[in-house]
């Protein structure tokens, strides 16, 4: 004769899963996570670019305003002493620091016009046009190009500076 406490769980139902169960679902959620994380590593990648490529943008029309309000020469240079732009650049008009941007990591922001830009009182870049090209560290196609004509208006273009 059975116990009456196997009977009731009989009844009842058993719930809940065997360790064999557990072992196979997390087996199959790892091989779907490593197959997934290098798709995620290409869009963090892609991300960073856009988001500097914002940033860049929304510096170079402030460089511009600035001038313009100011009715001065304005200039943005970077923040370090080479010409490499992910070390950060500052806006300036004389002395007076108008506003200062960081670092970015895993991107590479040049620039064949070197490490200054200059908008004059008109809101015109003072050397002519400029163009800015952020990319990861490993060629991609998510590289951009920020483009500053001659009038001061800003475009971003998908690839690589022509």
């Amino acid at each position: 004769m059975a116990s009456p406490l196997s009977n009731v769980a009989l009844q009842r139902g058993m719930r809940g899963f065997t360790l064999v169960e557990l072992i196979v679902t997390f087996m199959v959620l790892a091989i779907i996570a490593t197959a997934a994380a290098p798709s995620f590593s290409a869009l963090i990648a892609s991300q960073r670019v856009r988001g500097a490529a914002g940033d860049l943008t929304s510096s170079v029309t402030l460089l511009r305003s600035e001038a313009v309000k100011r009715n001065a020469t304005v200039t943005m240079t970077t923040a370090g002493t080479a010409s490499n732009w992910a070390d950060g650049w500052i806006i300036s008009a004389g002395t007076e620091r108008v506003r200062a941007y960081s670092a970015y990591n895993g991107i590479q922001i040049t620039s064949a016009s070197g490490n200054t830009l200059s908008m004059g009182n008109d809101g015109r870049p003072t050397g002519g046009s400029i163009a800015f090209e952020v990319a990861p560290p490993t060629g991609s196609s998510s590289t951009l190009c920020v483009q500053v004509s001659g009038t001061g208006r800003v475009n971003t273009v998908s690839g690589a500076c022509t």
